[in-house]
């Protein structure tokens, strides 16, 4: 018979950089939100998720063949592009929620406006 046993270690002030590195993810994200949030006419006409996504990416990240409406790479450069595209879909993600629900507590503010 095979005994398998586990235990909780308290790791104490190792987790400093992890805490660095979520307050440069956290601003990263509030940024990108008020970018979205200002372009977001824009982005709503994008059907399709993976376009939307690409398109919102491309509003901010300065490639070869794309010049980046907004001063993103500049507030955080260097940043890994694995990092700069969670933040953006997380970003996205909650501008795209936000948005969604506005709109379904204003029809039904209408809806019950309407049989008054």
């Amino acid at each position: 018979m095979k005994i398998i046993s586990s235990y909780g270690v308290e790791l104490r002030k190792q987790n400093i950089p992890i805490r660095q590195t979520l307050e440069i993810y956290r601003s990263t994200v509030r940024y990108l939100v008020k970018v979205y949030e200002s372009v977001w006419e824009e982005l709503a006409q994008i059907e399709e998720s993976k376009k939307r996504f690409n398109a919102a990416e491309h509003l901010v990240h300065t490639t070869k063949r794309n010049p980046a409406r907004f001063d993103f790479d500049f507030c955080f450069p260097k940043i890994p592009s694995y990092f700069r595209r969670a933040a953006v879909q997380h970003a996205l993600g909650s501008v795209s929620s936000y948005q969604t629900r506005l709109e379904q507590w204003k029809q039904r503010d209408r809806k019950q406006e309407s049989r008054i």
